[in-house]
């Protein structure tokens, strides 16, 4: 009884998730067809047409009737699926479409207090003090504006990625899955799925390339001008950010997440209520369904898989009989309420999500390195070690270390080395509202400190002149500016996390100086980020709006 009750509580889970049945199998020849009804259906299609490959010429209906039946719709063993595949279609609702499903997991991923979704600390539009040990599940983007560390305050736009979700979206598997995701092996768990790309883009400092001229264009300057400085406009490339997250007790797709997930499922009261009121919705759909869809033309499939043994042409015939049963069946409002009845996970599921995300309690650890591109500096390389602690129900605490080094070849007889700076950071995160509410607010704490052992260094571009003259410094010229020592930064911001995955961080700094100026500063930061964890059944059709 027990192992009974245990597979239909995984069954249902997985409805619930919209992660259907054959995403967890080897792939086969349909598993990624445009028919909903061909997805659902493809093992049964699979062990149809490979029972008549094996048979060959002289199988029967009656040699593969087990296959037949979980495909005929007016039969009972086809159920389940027929409720998996049309529910989005017989119901106005469609409460178990992929999209609606991933719409509920994005939302629930708000609660997340160790997601890094806009650029780092050293950008110069940013709103992030700190580097949280998280990540997007699968593609975010952010657009701050503000100064932490920097002189000049910029607009930078991030684009954040997964590695495995992108990886999952071309080869043409399941990126929307999460702890229902089955492994594609060590690659993909050990590189991909930790490895998370980011890129920021500064909106909001022009560009110039130098041009040779030929002379003056008028008599007013007669001395020849040999180059001009020519702006290319905004949109320069700032930085790209690569992060390994070693350890992350909030990842879904992670062993520890989806043990603490399967514990929680096998013990939800919740859940165990809703698998015996699926139970009892099932049956009457069944006999609804059975009483009024038509019967498979069983001679026809046998027909169609003998012709082609590929399975091309059984699977365009069964989605032929797949369409026009739901579109005889969705006049049936009797049969609509009934499949809608099946669906009473929810909220179910969204409460546990929460709880599984409560108990994600411990250590986190990722390894960041960053290659930034400051304006009128040397290039850099950054490496940042982030360790984070959750408490629960008393927040989060982060911390950062990291060294940068410049990137350049540096000049003959400069007078600096190739490190720049050190830095130690901390942050403190909270959640003041309820983790179910549809709008949260999270509180930040932060303090950064840097030591840099020799001053900035100012890349001076070509047609800027000596101050009080008319002499232009050559192309690369480079200046010392006096910033060295210790810089100090604390800042407080509140994060407002609403629902469908939008955000929108604002906060308030104090600096003694910045990269290139002495003097305390008092700045203000604001941004707004989009978490598209659900772009994946936009793109691939699997979810219905």
């Amino acid at each position: 009884m027990t192992n009974a009750f245990v597979r239909i509580m995984f069954s249902v889970v997985f409805l619930a998730t919209s992660v259907e049945v054959l995403g967890q199998l080897t792939p086969r020849f349909c598993e990624n067809d445009a028919s909903a009804g061909v997805r659902a259906y493809c093992k049964d299609l699979a062990d149809l047409q490979n029972a008549v490959n094996s048979k060959g010429a002289a199988a029967t209906v009656d040699d593969v009737s087990g296959p037949l039946n979980k495909l005929d719709f007016s039969h009972a063993a086809a159920t389940n699926k027929f409720i998996t595949a049309a529910a989005p279609r017989l119901t106005t609702n469609a409460a178990i479409s992929k999209a609606t499903a991933s719409a509920i997991l994005r939302d629930a991923g708000q609660a997340r207090p160790d997601q890094q979704l806009g650029a780092t600390g050293n950008a110069s539009g940013t709103t992030s003090l700190v580097s949280r040990a998280g990540s997007a599940e699968l593609l975010s983007l952010a657009l701050d504006t503000g100064a932490l560390t920097q002189s000049v305050n910029g607009t930078t736009a991030t684009l954040t990625t997964n590695a495995d979700q992108v990886f999952r979206l071309v080869t043409g598997y399941d990126p929307d899955c999460t702890v229902t995701c089955k492994s594609l092996g060590w690659f993909e768990n050990k590189i991909l799925s930790p490895t998370n790309l980011s890129a920021s883009m500064d909106l909001a400092q022009q560009g110039s390339t130098t041009v040779p001229t030929s002379g003056p264009a008028s008599g007013t300057t007669p001395a020849p001008v040999n180059t001009a400085a020519i702006p290319t406009g905004a949109g320069k490339l700032s930085g790209i950010t690569a992060r390994y997250q070693l350890m992350n007790k909030f990842d879904p797709r992670s062993t520890e997440f989806r043990q603490t997930w399967n514990a929680l499922v096998l013990n939800s009261p919740a859940l165990k209520t809703a698998v015996i009121n699926l139970q009892t919705a099932t049956e009457n759909t069944m006999k609804l369904l059975t009483a009024n869809a038509p019967a498979l033309n069983r001679d026809e499939a046998l027909k169609q898989a003998k012709q082609d043994a590929s399975g091309e042409a059984l699977s365009k015939f069964f989605d032929n009989y797949f369409s026009n049963a739901v579109d005889a069946l969705s006049q049936n409002k009797e049969l609509s309420a009934a499949v809608l009845d099946t669906m009473p996970l929810r909220s179910a599921y969204r409460d546990v999500w929460f709880e599984t995300l409560d108990r994600a309690v411990g250590t986190l650890l990722t390894f960041e390195y960053n290659y930034n591109r400051p304006i009128n500096q040397p290039q850099t390389h950054d490496f940042k070690l982030i360790y984070a602690y959750n408490f629960q129900t008393m927040g989060m605490f982060t911390l950062n270390g990291s060294v940068s080094i410049y990137g350049n070849t540096i000049p003959a007889g400069a007078k600096y080395g190739r490190l720049q700076y050190g830095q130690i950071s901390t942050q403190y995160d909270r959640t003041l509202s309820g983790k179910d509410k549809s709008i949260q607010s999270q509180l930040s704490l932060a303090g950064y400190w840097q030591y840099q052992p020799e001053p900035s260094v100012l890349n001076i571009p070509a047609g800027t002149v000596v101050p009080g003259t008319n002499i232009p410094l050559p192309d690369g010229t480079q200046e010392f500016i006096g910033t060295a020592g210790s810089l100090w930064v604390t800042q407080a911001k509140l994060t407002i996390k609403a629902a469908g995955g939008i955000n929108i961080p604002i906060g308030v700094s104090w600096s003694n100086k910045t990269d290139l100026l002495q003097g305390s500063k008092v700045g203000a930061q604001v941004g707004i980020s989009y978490n598209f964890s659900s772009l994946a059944g936009l793109l691939t059709g699997s979810g219905v709006q």
